[in-house]
C-alpha cells in the first residue's frame, strides 16, 4: 500500500519542465533586427502583441504540461485524522504530501482572498499557478458551521474559530479538486484502474456543482456527507450517474 511517503518514478526530469529559457525565440529574433533596422512604432507594437500571445500560449502548454505530471506523480493520500464522524486528510498533511511533488515541477497554490460572503459563507480565491506565468483561478464556498455546544448548552467555540474551521475545510476541498487529488485507500493501484470517476467525468459533476451553488437551498455540507468524498476525483465510479443525475435535477429545480 503506497503512502504519502512513497517515492515515486519521474517520466520526465525536473530540469525538463523548469529549466530557464536561454535561446532567443523567433519572435525575440523578429524583434532585434526590426530595432537595428529602426522600424515605425506601429509595427513594434503589433509585433510586441504577438509576442505576448506566444508566450502567454507557451506557457498555458507549460502548465498543462506540469500539472500532468504532477497528477502522474501525486499519491492516493490516506485518510488518517479523525473527524467527527469519519477520518479524512487534513489539510497540513496534504501539502506536506504534495509540495515536493508541486515545487520541483513550477506548480504553486496561493490564496488571495478568504472573506464572509452573503452572511453564512465562508468564500475563499486562490490559484494555481505555474513560474512561466500561467494560472487557474481556485474558488470554493463552504457554510459556516453552526455553534458547538458542550452539555449544558454553553458554547465552546467563538465566531472565529468557526470560520477557521470554514476557511480550512474549504481550502481542502479546493485544493483536492484543483489538483484532482484523491485521499483514501490506495490497494496497490486496484480501486485506481475504475472504482473512482475519470478526470472527464469529475470535470464535468465541477461544473454543475459550481452552477448549482447558485441555487436556492443549495447546502453544500449535506453534498459532501451524501458524496461521501473531500473532492469529485474521490467520487466512487458506481455513483456517478446518481451524483449527476442530483445535480442535474437541482439545476432543473426539482428537488
Amino acid at each position: 500500500m503506497k503512502t504519502d511517503q512513497t517515492p515515486l518514478p519521474l517520466a520526465v526530469n525536473d530540469s525538463q519542465l523548469a529549466a530557464p529559457k536561454q535561446n532567443k525565440s523567433p519572435l525575440e529574433e523578429l524583434l532585434s533586427q526590426a530595432m537595428a533596422q529602426g522600424k515605425d512604432p506601429a509595427f513594434f507594437r503589433e509585433l510586441l502583441a504577438v509576442r505576448r500571445d506566444w508566450e502567454a500560449d507557451e506557457a498555458r502548454k507549460a502548465f498543462n504540461v506540469a500539472t500532468s505530471e504532477f497528477q502522474r506523480r501525486a499519491p492516493i493520500i490516506p485518510k488518517d485524522d479523525a473527524g467527527q464522524n469519519s477520518k479524512y486528510a487534513k489539510l497540513d498533511r496534504i501539502w506536506r504530501t504534495i509540495r515536493p511533488i508541486l515545487t520541483p515541477i513550477g506548480l504553486s497554490v496561493t490564496w488571495q482572498i478568504c472573506e464572509l460572503k452573503d452572511g453564512n459563507l465562508c468564500h475563499v480565491e486562490g490559484k494555481l499557478s505555474h513560474r512561466d506565468g500561467h494560472h487557474e483561478r481556485i474558488t470554493f464556498d463552504v457554510p459556516i458551521p453552526e455553534v458547538i455546544k458542550n452539555r449544558e448548552g454553553r458554547s465552546v467555540t467563538n465566531v472565529a474559530q468557526q470560520m477557521g474551521s470554514a476557511h480550512t475545510y474549504a481550502q481542502r476541498y479546493a485544493t483536492c479538486s484543483a489538483l484532482g487529488l484523491i485521499t483514501g485507500e490506495d490497494d496497490d493501484g486496484t480501486k485506481a484502474g475504475g472504482d473512482y470517476v475519470t478526470t472527464e467525468q469529475a470535470a464535468e459533476l465541477d461544473e454543475l456543482i459550481d452552477a448549482a451553488r447558485g441555487v436556492d437551498g443549495w447546502d453544500e455540507s449535506k453534498f459532501v456527507a451524501w458524496i461521501k468524498a473531500d473532492c469529485t476525483a474521490d467520487i466512487a465510479a458506481a455513483r456517478y450517474n446518481d451524483v449527476k443525475r442530483f445535480l442535474s435535477s437541482k439545476l432543473k429545480g426539482t428537488q
